[in-house]
């Protein structure tokens, strides 16, 4: 029997650490079978109550009655059978059994009724508070639509004494808040709750709970920042629960906020819930919460719905019908078990609930700015294709894009046969070179060396010639720089003046790109700007932008920000007014000018009307240049409308780098949450196949640091290794930034020797770049991660630490680290049973410690110093140590160090017969801690 019991107990084991779902739980019921026929009665205590919490985390509280009859049965046979902590939780699931039992249409009032009265007459017997008994009666009534019993309980839930089994305050906030919200005493609910917010609870509904229930509240009182950021919050803790609460609430949030895209995902990440919801109450909430959603989404949007193992693929209206249509089914099986209609009209209500104000949120989907009507830009005239095209070729020529490009959208393509040959090529060319402002660069040559060819076909061979350069210019190092010689060789022999003018600047252009000779640039803008002077007029402005460009590049930055003023004092084509100011921008932004700031504005301005790519790339250069003069935090406003216009009209290398703009005035503004909502949203626009991974790796390393300051570990994890794998070969400092923090993830994770790997290959890389310091502390970091049975290697580790500390320039730093090696060795020491040399190299930390003045750290190791000496049988001693750490203790102390020297304390007074209730510093530390 013995041995029948210990396999029962091994089995009980091995399920009870499973992960959670439907398969632990059949592990534990097998489990508790086996304790039964074992007739191990404390261990099929032990079962069913993981089996109540197990149902209870499912959502199936109809799992519940079992174990929860079987418990009740056991305690009349032998109450002894259950520990403190197993009748503890026997007592607290008698109030999630008339929860569970309310929200499944298949019990009936009288069941209800019977379990609120057994829980009553528990509680009573017991001597527990009444408050969540009035709970119960309270919940139900609601439920049923009886207004007046539902007052009555709930004043006497708030009147009631607290006690054991009544839930967290912070769940009672959450209750008064939403009833006074009913009440419409909507300023009364958030100063109610308000205050509950800044408190830790350790309640895993909790601040999610507070906040969504206050976001309406927010949206109603015109407090839309305030909503916003409850919402964001209140998201991101509730978006993975796959089976709780909240999520209908946030789906009516989206649809009602003009939030519809974000409920949209918010509702793809929960298409399970359609068919495989596991309680009917919620089913029915998310179901109408859902509908809503779907009312404000285009009827040609699909959604993958999963049915029976297989995807069953459904539009917007098809799915909202279905959803609507579940809604009220399941209420109307509440109302008929009810005897009323509540049910079912607060269903219609949700289907039916209005707009409200829109709550723009972290990260825009939209402009802030709306599109512009036609009648608000330059009208353009329709009439003869022939008379359009030629009258965009000669907008282009003059610099004028905007225009060029209203007259070009208005010549759909379907109209080339109509033009002449050359004019059609003309303006194959001009389409070419548009798009590449977001097409693949591949597709854009295509098209353009197809133009050229058309070109030449019809003797056009300057045009041709002209467009051919500017294709060398997007082919880069791919032979472009050739290319572009070949052009201007022949545009000098054979062009017109134009063409000429025009070649020496592109190739001016494309040299400085590839870095191949830094002077002949200028010279090639010079040679530009004095035959544009001398033959071609409408091409001076230009040349002299890009002189001054080039002149920026290399480092005349004063007369480059002369001669850029200057041109646009003259009111430049929109063109050069285009490059002219972005390149005042990176001036005054290179030089730490807050007039940056202002020109940026005046940027974005003069170029939101039309708009196109250009009006995104205004945006982007804004926001670079926010981002450099680091005034991210006091510039969010514009840093999201810059997302917005990437959104709207960019390439997604804009919207990832706006993200990662705004995610930095996150961060500086504390606001961790919207700064890895802001980076999600840039992984998301660059989540492709070919990354670039100068843009992907900042923000995948900064994402994992904010995932890990939000203690989403496994999330950091992911995204740390993500950007590991891009870090080119040739990028030491950037490979030991990555892996210093993926170690410190991975030892969160309790993944030491994965995280002592990862520190030492930081520790390498740090030395590839001769930061000598930090791969010093990457050393100690990996000593400190290594599992306790590697001894050898950890002392290994610190003494390659210890041969780069003579290159630690800052002596303070070198002083900490040399300390944290003397308190890693004192734990070897200790762990070996060398307690004379743990006692003396802690000491060495101590004093050093000390010097560095941090006096909890030193507090720390005196206690420990304590400790060792309690190993060595030194009690005597140890005392004195531990009322010399009282000392050191202050108002700020952690505590942890006051638990620890407490215990010691305690443990040397005992061992050496002395009393300890009357201690004087024994009391003291007892009541810090029980304050």
């Amino acid at each position: 029997m013995s041995q029948d019991k210990g396999a029962a107990e091994r089995q009980f084991v091995e399920a009870y650490h499973m992960p959670e779902g439907m398969p632990r739980h059949e592990a534990l019921e097998r489990a508790a079978r086996a304790a039964d026929a074992a007739d191990h009665l404390p261990l099929g205590v032990s079962c069913r109550i993981a089996l109540i919490r197990s149902a209870y985390d499912l959502g199936r509280y109809d799992l519940m009655l079992a174990p929860f009859a079987w418990c009740g049965t056991a305690e009349q046979r032998d109450p002894t059978s259950f520990d403190e902590w197993e009748l503890h939780s026997f007592d607290w699931a008698h109030k999630w059994i008339v929860s569970g039992l309310l929200a499944d249409p298949r019990f009936t009032l009288a069941q209800i009724g019977s379990f609120v009265d057994q829980l009553a007459s528990r509680y009573q017997r017991l001597g527990y508070s009444a408050q969540p008994v009035h709970g119960a009666r309270a919940e139900l009534a609601s439920h049923t639509g009886d207004d007046a019993a539902y007052r009555e309980h709930f004043a006497r839930y708030l009147a009631a004494e607290r006690g054991p089994m009544s839930d967290c305050e912070a769940c009672v906030v959450e209750e008064q808040a939403g009833h006074l919200i009913r009440q419409g005493r909507l300023a009364e609910a958030v100063a109610h709750a308000e205050h509950q917010l800044d408190r830790e609870t350790g309640c895993a509904t909790q601040p999610q709970g507070i906040l969504t229930t206050l976001t309406p509240a927010f949206v109603a009182l015109g407090d839309l920042e305030r909503a916003r950021q409850a919402h964001v919050v209140a998201h991101r803790l509730v978006r993975d629960d796959l089976v709780g609460g909240y999520l209908d609430d946030h789906l009516v949030f989206c649809a009602t906020s003009d939030n519809v895209r974000r409920g949209v995902d918010l509702l793809r990440g929960h298409l399970h819930r359609v068919h495989h919801s596991t309680s009917p109450s919620r089913a029915m909430h998310f179901a109408a919460g859902a509908a809503l959603l779907l009312s404000r989404v285009p009827g040609d949007e699909e959604f993958a719905v999963p049915v029976d193992g297989r995807a069953e693929v459904l539009t917007a209206p098809e799915l909202r019908a279905l959803l609507e249509a579940r809604a009220l089914e399941i209420a109307a099986r509440f109302d008929r078990r009810n005897g009323s209609d509540a049910v079912t009209r607060r269903v219609r209500e949700t289907l039916a609930t209005p707009d409200t104000a829109p709550v723009p949120l972290v990260v825009p989907a939209a402009s802030r700015t709306p599109v512009p009507a036609p009648s608000d830009e330059e009208p353009v005239e329709l009439g003869d294709p022939v008379e359009l095209a030629r009258r965009m070729c000669d907008a282009f020529d003059r610099g004028e894009f905007t225009a060029g490009m209203r007259l070009l959208r208005s010549l759909p393509p379907d109209l080339d046969p109509l033009l002449p040959e050359s004019l059609g090529a003309l303006v194959a060319a001009r389409r070419a070179i548009v798009g590449g402002h977001t097409l693949p660069r591949e597709e854009v040559l295509v098209e353009l060396d197809a133009a050229v060819d058309r070109l030449a076909a019809c003797g056009e061979h300057d045009l041709a010639n002209r467009y051919r350069a500017r294709g060398a210019v997007l082919r880069a190092e791919e032979g472009g720089v050739g290319l572009a010689r070949t052009c201007l060789a022949e545009a000098d022999a054979t062009g017109t003046p134009y063409t000429r003018v025009l070649t020496r600047l592109l190739l001016a252009d494309l040299l400085a790109e590839v870095d191949e000779d830094e002077e002949q640039p200028v010279e090639l803008a010079v040679e530009a700007l004095e035959l544009a002077r001398a033959r071609v007029p409408e091409l001076v402005s230009r040349a002299r932008c890009d002189r001054a460009q080039h002149l920026a590049a290399s480092g005349e930055l004063d007369e480059a920000q002369a001669e850029v003023t200057a041109v646009l004092a003259e009111d430049p084509s929109s063109s050069v007014r285009f490059d002219a100011l972005r390149l005042l921008l990176k001036i005054q932004t290179v030089r730490g000018d807050e007039a940056a700031l202002a020109t940026g504005t005046r940027f974005v301005e003069a170029f939101g009307t039309p708009r196109g790519p250009w009006t995104a790339e205004a945006h982007r250069q804004r926001a670079a240049s926010i981002q450099r003069l680091d005034l991210e935090a006091e510039h969010l406003v514009e840093l999201r409308d810059a997302v917005a216009a990437g959104h709207e009209l960019g390439v997604p290398d804009d919207v990832a780098k706006a993200c990662y703009a705004l995610a930095g005035g996150y961060l500086k503004s504390g606001r961790f949450v919207e700064a890895a909502e802001a980076l999600e949203e840039a992984v998301r626009a660059i989540d492709t196949d070919e990354v670039d991974p100068d843009v992907v790796v900042p923000i995948r390393y900064r994402l994992g640091q904010v995932c890990a300051r939000l203690d989403e570990t496994e999330s950091a994890r992911r995204h740390l290794e993500t950007a590991l794998g891009l870090v080119q070969p040739d990028e030491p400092g950037r490979r030991a930034m990555v892996l210093d923090q993926l170690a410190g993830v991975l030892r969160r994770l309790d993944r030491g020797p994965e995280a002592a790997s990862a520190y030492q290959g930081a520790a390498t890389a740090w030395q590839e770049v001769e930061e000598f310091a930090e791969a010093a502390g990457s050393l100690v970091e990996a000593a400190a991660a290594l599992p306790d049975e590697e001894a050898g290697e950890c002392a290994a580790t610190l003494t390659a630490a210890e041969v780069l500390l003579p290159r630690v320039e800052d002596p303070d730093h070198r002083t900490h680290l040399t300390a944290r090696i003397a308190a890693i060795r004192a734990f070897l020491h200790s762990q070996a049973g060398e307690h004379a040399e743990a006692v003396e190299q802690n000491g060495v930390a101590e004093e050093l410690a000390a010097r560095l003045g941090d006096a909890d750290w030193q507090a720390f190791l005196v206690v420990r110093g304590a400790r060792f000496l309690l190993q060595s049988g030194d009690p005597a001693n140890a005392e004195a140590e531990a009322r010399r750490a009282g000392t050191l203790i202050t108002d700020d102390t952690p505590p942890q160090i006051l638990g620890d020297a407490a215990a010691i304390l305690e443990e040397a007074l005992r061992t050496q017969s002395k009393p300890t209730t009357a201690d004087p510093l024994l009391r003291a530390l007892h009541t810090r801690l029980n304050a």
